[in-house]
Parts: structure tokens; sequence; C-alpha cells
């Protein structure tokens, strides 16, 4: 357990440690949301470094969203992308965790929301 300490410790100390980017938000809610629809959101941030930076990779915490991302890397003051999307044809509440890691960071962006049950194809009617 103490090598696994040690090795996540950073040159500087992690509480002074600035960010080298800055998410527009790092949660987003997808409120309710009908069944087998399209639920994806972009996250974008801005480098605010002096040097360009790389995402590396984005890990989801399961197979049930995808990701996709700024391939190149990102010059000081642009900005850059990370896609979720989450498979709409599973039903009910989600709450879902990409990991980023950018140069050195790892991010923790969130997805939540609600897949609501597939509206039925007629309508029943009242007999009298």
């Amino acid at each position: 357990m103490f090598g696994v300490a040690a090795f996540a410790q950073t040159k500087t100390n992690p509480a002074t440690r600035v960010s080298a980017v800055k998410f527009d938000a790092v949660t987003y809610n997808f409120g309710q949301v009908p069944y087998a629809s399209n639920v994806s959101h972009v996250f974008t941030f801005k480098n605010l470094s002096n040097a360009p930076v790389a995402i590396k990779d984005v890990g989801t915490s399961c197979g049930c969203t995808t990701s996709g991302y700024s391939k190149e890397p990102v010059a000081p003051g642009k900005t850059g992308s990370v896609t979720a999307k989450y498979d709409s044809s599973r039903l009910g509440a989600f709450n879902k965790t990409l990991t980023v890691w950018i140069n050195d960071e790892q991010i923790k962006l969130t997805i939540i929301g609600n897949i609501l049950p597939p509206k039925s194809e007629t309508t029943p009617t009242k007999s009298n």
C-alpha cells in the first residue's frame, strides 16, 4: 500500500497544485430521457497552462458508457473536448463516471439521468 501512495505523489504539493485545464462543468444531468434516444454530452475544457496539453486516455465506469476526445494536443488558451455517450436502452437511473488523463492529471467527469420506459405504440381506449 505504501508503494501505491508514493507512486501517486507528484513533485508539487497536491493541495497547492493548479490544474493545467479547466472544464466548463464536470457533471452533466440529462434529466428524464426517452428510451432509445441519443444520450450524449460534450464536456469542454480550456488549457490554462503555458504549454500544450494532451488527453492520454479516457476510461469509463462501465460498458454502457463510451467516450470520444480531442486527439491532438491542445495549445495554451485553446479548448478541447471529451464526449460521453450513454446506452439509453437500459432503463432507470444512471450515474456514470469518465476518468480523463490529461498530461499527468486525472480528472473525473460524471453523467447522470434517468431512462424512461418506452411508450406503447397503441393507446388503450375506454369501452362503454
